[in-house]
């Protein structure tokens, strides 16, 4: 049911936030305005525009897609997304948004800069390719910067969300970060961050941990200590159905193997 004044006064004061640079909370104020109405595509990018200055780019990226599901020919949405794109590396996906903005606003000039710069990006991308050095068989060879950090433990918030955009992308090693980081620290390392994917990309996690490991303890101490997070209702709220039916799955696993009630849990993640 949507609640467009109750919508209205969520996002008034996540513009206040916004422009007092509290960005976190203004991603906040955004995400329960788009709880009471999820019909406004201004809502996502606003709430877009407050994940970028948090550097999380992701999350910015897919608030600007939900936004063009609903106003495909949203400039602001595909500008954003771009900028989004752009900071994460991927260079054609962000030239395909400036140039679809363009197309929009043909005349406008951030657009046209933002483009420029991710042509440059492009061809600096192509041309260190093409120096790749060569083994005898014509395959480059590997480099050792592409390969992913040392893992550590982090020593801020900061830190923990640089290592999560490096890791989430591949369960094994999301597992490996999950086992070293102290799991009383997730509420603290979270703060207001936590997102619908950050609960995907933990259940992907999980999974791997108890399939390949058997891992119990890592599955229920994480499971656990999620929902202490401040932002662990609104999080969920978004999650996909199917991502619960497999988080519900790895408790009744739990509850089976290891004798644990995880009733209560369960209702949790419901």
């Amino acid at each position: 049911m949507t609640d467009t004044a109750a919508s209205q006064k969520f996002k008034a004061q996540g513009d206040t936030a916004y422009r007092q640079s509290q960005f976190a909370q203004a991603a906040d104020l955004y995400l329960q305005a788009i709880q009471a109405d999820g019909t406004n595509p201004v809502l996502f990018t606003n709430r877009a525009m407050a994940l970028l200055k948090l550097e999380r780019f992701a999350d910015a990226a897919h608030s600007c897609s939900q936004a063009l599901a609903i106003d495909s020919t949203s400039v602001k949405a595909l500008w954003r997304r771009g900028t989004a794109y752009y900071s994460l590396g991927q260079f054609a996906k962000a030239q395909h948004d400036f140039n679809c903005g363009l197309a929009l606003e043909p005349t406008n000039t951030a657009l046209l800069t933002e483009l420029e710069k991710t042509k440059k990006a492009l061809e600096s991308a192509a041309a260190s390719k093409a120096q790749l050095p060569r083994s005898g068989r014509g395959i480059a060879a590997p480099i050792a910067s592409s390969a992913p950090q040392p893992m550590s433990v982090p020593q801020s918030p900061q830190d923990f969300e640089r290592a999560w955009r490096e890791h989430a992308s591949v369960p094994a090693r999301l597992y490996e970060y999950l086992k070293m980081v102290p799991i009383v620290r997730l509420p603290s390392l979270f703060r207001a961050s936590l997102e619908s994917a950050h609960i995907a990309d933990i259940t992907n996690a999980l999974e791997h941990g108890y399939q390949t490991h058997k891992d119990f303890d890592l599955v229920f101490k994480v499971l656990s200590a999620l929902p202490s997070i401040d932002r662990f209702s609104l999080a969920l709220l978004f999650t996909d159905d199917k991502v619960k039916e497999r988080i519900h799955h790895l408790l009744k696993q739990l509850a089976t193997e290891k004798d644990v009630d995880a009733a209560l849990l369960t209702n949790k993640y419901s």
